[in-house]
């Protein structure tokens, strides 16, 4: 069994675990689909593409449950694809991520399992190919302590054992622990400030090519919640100190703001110049609430052992209706690497997603996404689109057919990197609500 698969064992188990009291209450959804894809450049060739039509199986499934001593949010997904006349060995796909926090104590003691398996490029300079991807793992486990010295005062202890593994990256496989105290305090109903002191041990497998850390973080944060207005704001120090006795040291700021502007529609913003590494960002991005995945995605990190510098800006308005939904959500961001800057880079781009239901069981999805990345000590910049589009019939309770089309381009200013690539996927799929 391969690590990363074990970890996946290691969350399941305990998920079981916890909630085989409450197994009858949480709410299962997934979606069976089978078809046939046609992919005009399968291996992201500069030149001389290759055709594919092969077929595709896919498993996506959401587990949620939300009761007084369980919280729970797991999604995942696997896709299978058997490639015409074996001329690529056939491949499986899976991403999963989720959060459990059982509550041992109410109000004293709580444990918290966070899981995150993604698909990552082996090599993030080269297109996406069936030879470019690997399954990237980080498990975290541990408990949270609750003090309540008085009505508005608070405390709070955390521990942390985390584990990281890349299927082809072996620099990246580390074990972690991290610890965190934090004293809270309320100044109003809608508003508090903490102190928080955080300090993770980084010990990496690999001794040779990557080399073991502390990291330290000491901030102040406020947060300030309206009906229609949420503020955080952090601000402080992180260090970072080699065993072989180097150290580097940088202010911690963060701020993120949520405005409601109407019943249907939001803005957001997020702007950081902190600290972080590939690992941090995975367990960062788990998602409060579950969706069934509809595919399975390569994501563009840089997979290695270095912690970063990170300055960003994300900002992002989203509608809700009741039959047309939408989001924008441009970015920029800089990213310093601290053991090596052969990645360092400036990048800037945008998503637009739109999905409307034009008539009962009838629905039109698009999205649309823009990137230039440019990679500041390579003396290279990739500007890349990507447009889809989706139609998706039901045509009885449960059974759909969804026709999915599409674009991707990517101009680059270093020889033989530019890439274009098609998708249709004709697919029937069955959902179990």
């Amino acid at each position: 069994m391969r690590p990363s698969r074990l970890r996946i064992s290691v969350l399941a188990t305990s998920v079981l675990a916890a909630f085989s009291g409450h197994a009858f209450a949480a709410r299962v959804d997934y979606t069976v689909d089978l078809g046939m894809e046609r992919n005009s450049n399968v291996t992201m060739a500069p030149s001389d593409p290759i055709e594919q039509r092969y077929l595709r199986a896919g498993l996506g499934f959401s587990i949620t449950e939300n009761v007084s001593a369980l919280q729970l949010n797991l999604d995942g997904r696997a896709e299978y694809r058997d490639y015409e006349d074996d001329i690529f060995a056939d491949t499986v796909d899976g991403t999963l991520s989720g959060r459990m926090n059982w509550v041992a104590i109410p109000d004293r003691l709580f444990v918290v399992v966070e899981d995150n398996l993604t698909v990552q490029p082996v090599n993030s300079l080269v297109p996406d190919g069936p030879g470019n991807r690997q399954q990237v793992n980080v498990f975290s486990a541990g408990p949270t302590m609750l003090f309540n010295w008085s009505p508005q005062l608070h405390g709070q202890a955390e521990l942390r054992y985390v584990n990281s593994d890349a299927e082809v990256t072996d620099e990246f496989n580390s074990q972690r622990l991290a610890a965190a105290v934090r004293t809270i305090r309320e100044l109003t109903p809608t508003s508090r400030v903490s102190l928080n002191l955080q300090a993770q041990r980084v010990d990496f497998d690999d001794d040779i090519v990557a080399r073991d850390y502390n990291r330290y973080d000491l901030y102040g944060r406020y947060v300030r919640e309206l009906a229609n207005f949420q503020l955080g704001a952090d601000l402080g120090y992180s260090r970072i100190d080699y065993r072989q006795g180097e150290s580097r040291s940088e202010p911690l700021l963060r701020a993120d703001v949520e405005w409601t502007l109407s019943p249907h529609s939001q803005m957001t913003a997020v702007v950081s110049s902190q600290f972080s590494d590939t690992a941090t960002d995975a367990l960062a991005g788990i998602q409060s609430e579950s969706t069934v995945p509809v595919n399975v995605l390569t994501g563009d990190a840089v997979v290695n052992a270095s912690p970063y510098e990170v300055r960003s800006l994300d900002l992002g308005y989203s509608y809700t209706g009741t039959r047309l939904n939408l989001s924008l959500t441009p970015y920029v961001q800089k990213r310093d690497y601290v053991d090596s800057d052969t990645f360092d880079q400036k990048t800037r781009g945008t998503r637009f997603d739109l999905h409307w239901l034009m008539r009962r069981g009838l629905s039109l999805g698009t999205y649309a996404t823009w990137e230039r990345l440019d990679y500041t000590q390579l003396g290279r910049e990739d500007e890349t689109t990507r447009i889809g589009a989706s139609l998706e019939y039901q045509w009885v309770r449960r059974w759909s057919v969804r026709l999915h089309a599409e674009r991707y381009k990517r101009e680059s200013t270093d020889i033989n990197q530019d890439v274009a690539q098609n998708i249709v996927y004709l697919s029937v799929a069955y959902s179990n609500r």
